[in-house]
């Protein structure tokens, strides 16, 4: 690999290395802020993967910053996402019962799905710009675990949503 590809390559790798570390800090700061227990759950599993994807992450840069190659696919973590039961995760009849302490979770479940969105579109670029097939393959992976994060927000959010709307009497809207 040429001097600018390896640069280039841990200038991505920098970058995806830093929004996992803050998504995983936006994760931990709403598992914090929630009262739900199953909000909590969902946050926190949601912080865990992005320290797994921040692990495999650096286990690339390491091999590239020392070996000059990326790592194989067989050598990298088997980083896969911790399994998230389907929505709905909060509780629908804590909503009706406190409306207001919900609109924050409605926030913080919108907000992480356009954090995921934008890390799907981050690993998807990457990947289609990374020639090496192991650093192709990595970022494959990573885009295929974000997009399940993005459909697990969505199913959530729009849960949550609709029991928002239930209960304000926005329906059948």
């Amino acid at each position: 690999m040429g001097t600018a590809d390896l640069q280039s390559a841990l200038m991505a790798l920098d970058l995806a290395m830093q929004t996992e570390k803050d998504g995983r800090e936006f994760y931990k700061r709403a598992a914090q802020r929630t009262n739900d227990p199953g909000g909590k759950v969902l946050f926190v599993s949601l912080a865990d993967d992005e320290l797994e994807h921040l692990r495999l992450l650096e286990s690339q840069r390491e091999s590239l910053a020392e070996k000059n190659r990326w790592r194989l696919s067989a050598e990298a973590k088997d980083a896969a996402p911790a399994k998230i039961a389907g929505a709905p995760l909060f509780s629908r009849k804590a909503l009706a019962d406190n409306l207001n302490e919900y609109t924050s979770d409605l926030s913080a479940l919108r907000m992480a799905f356009l954090i995921e969105k934008d890390a799907v579109a981050f690993y998807t670029r990457a990947a289609a710009e990374t020639d090496d097939p192991n650093g192709k393959a990595m970022y494959e992976r990573l885009m295929e675990m974000e997009k399940e994060h993005q459909r697990i927000l969505e199913e959530e959010y729009e849960a949550l949503a609709k029991e928002f709307r239930h209960t304000m009497g926005f329906e059948p809207f």
